[in-house]
Order: C-alpha cells, then sequence, then structure tokens
C-alpha cells in the first residue's frame, strides 16, 4: 500500500492530538471527586435504608405505648368506679372484699403498665436520638456531596472545552487525508487500544519501546517515501521522518 509520504507525516500530529484527548477523556472518568462521590452517595443511601428501619420501629413503639395508654385509661376508670362503690359501701361485706382485692389488683396492673410505659418511651428516646444522629450524618453528607458535584461541573466544563477544541483541530487535520491511509490508521488504534502511527527516525522508534528485526530495518531505510510501513510485531504504522 502506498500513501503521499506528507499523509503519513500528518498521521503524526493526529496520533499526537489523539493521544491528548485520550488523556482528557480519561481525566473525566477518573476524576478523583468522582470515586469520593460514588462512595458518600452509598453512605447516604445506607443512611436512607437505615433512616426506613428506624421509622418502622418508632411506629410500632407508638402502637405500643398508644396500647399501653388505652389500657391504662380503661383500668383507672374501672378502678375508679370500683372505688366509688367501695366508699359508698354498697354491697355486701364479702363483695366489699372483693372489691378491695380487685383494686389492689388493678393498682398492681397499673403500676406494671407504667412500668412497661416508661421501658418503651426510654426506647423511643434511644431511636430519636440515632434518628437525629442520622439527620446530622445526612446534612454531613449532603454538604459535602455539594461541594465534590461543584468541583466535578467546573473540571468537567474545563476539560469538555479542551476536548471540543482539540477534536476540532482533529477534524481539520484529517480532512484532505489519503481515505485507505486514514481507516487503516483508526483501525490500527482501535485495535491497540490508541496507538495507530510511530515516529521513526534513523530506524528507530522515537518515544516508544519498540525493537526492530534487521529485516525490518532495512526494509525502512530502502522503502519508498509513500510507501506504508507497518511494524511487524505490533502492527503499529512507522512514520519514516528525516534526521
Amino acid at each position: 500500500m502506498e500513501a503521499p509520504w506528507k499523509d503519513q507525516l500528518a498521521l503524526l500530529d493526529l496520533q499526537e492530538l489523539d493521544s491528548k484527548i485520550a488523556k482528557l477523556q480519561f481525566r473525566l472518568k477518573k476524576m478523583p471527586q468522582l470515586a469520593q462521590l460514588a462512595e458518600l452517595k452509598e453512605k447516604d443511601r445506607i443512611l436512607d435504608t437505615k433512616k426506613t428501619k428506624l421509622s418502622a420501629l418508632q411506629a410500632d413503639k407508638k402502637r405500643e405505648i398508644t396500647g399501653l395508654e388505652n389500657d391504662l385509661a380503661a383500668i383507672e376508670n374501672r378502678q375508679k368506679i370500683q372505688q366509688e362503690r367501695l366508699d359508698n359501701g354498697q354491697g355486701s361485706p364479702k363483695e366489699l372484699v372483693n372489691l378491695q382485692e380487685e383494686i389492689q389488683q388493678m393498682k398492681n396492673r397499673s403500676h406494671d403498665l407504667e412500668e412497661q410505659m416508661l421501658t418503651v418511651m426510654d426506647g423511643m428516646e434511644q431511636l430519636e436520638s440515632i434518628e437525629e444522629e442520622i439527620a446530622q450524618r445526612k446534612a454531613e453528607y449532603a454538604r459535602e456531596i455539594t461541594r465534590l458535584e461543584g468541583e466535578v461541573g467546573a473540571e468537567n466544563s474545563q476539560i469538555s472545552a479542551q476536548l471540543e477544541q482539540l477534536v476540532s483541530e482533529r477534524a481539520q487535520k484529517a480532512a484532505g487525508l489519503d481515505a485507505d491511509l486514514l481507516d487503516l490508521y483508526e483501525h490500527i488504534r482501535e485495535r491497540t487500544g490508541g496507538v495507530g502511527a510511530v515516529k521513526v527516525v534513523a530506524g528507530r522508534p522515537v518515544g516508544y519501546d519498540l525493537s526492530f528485526s534487521v529485516a525490518e530495518t532495512a526494509h525502512l531505510r530502502a522503502a519508498k517515501p509513500e510507501e506504508v510501513i507497518t511494524s511487524e510485531d505490533e502492527g503499529y504504522l512507522l512514520i519514516r521522518c528525516p534526521q
């Protein structure tokens, strides 16, 4: 395959632009803030899960307190009625004794219910303390996420502007090049993961750690300028340049 030597030489400029573009694209994907954001958002998601479970526990505690309050109110109401009957002496001596025993049982039951309520309310306070802690941590995460997103946005804008300029320069540089040569360069660059053309001066690669065989070196020196040459091992386009 042959292509104008000036077009082959232009591939070196294209390769330089492509390398710069690749580095900027890598910076976009690997900004340190992105990893920090991912970690913070995962922590925030875990807090949301804890908050949901906490809300369910709080709802259970509230229902438990309401049930205890209703039981206590019913007992206190009956105790008041029975106490009035006892104070008024309503009933036979045996019935009055039974009333006394029932009132005492209700007092004991009321005391037990009050103790249970205190225990449940203490648990409720602990849950509220955890809720406040979660809210505080979520607020801290939110502030940090906002800060990092601002940094990412600013850097993204800066890098995107550089990329836009480089892509425009690349399009201008690629315009008018030999179509087959450009297609070959693009194919090689895609296959190798970014490298399509390598500069060669006096039979030696510049900027890349390549080794040429004796036959390959001889071919590089003897070939016509228009001849398109690729390296035997990696398949890179070898662009021969003067001293």
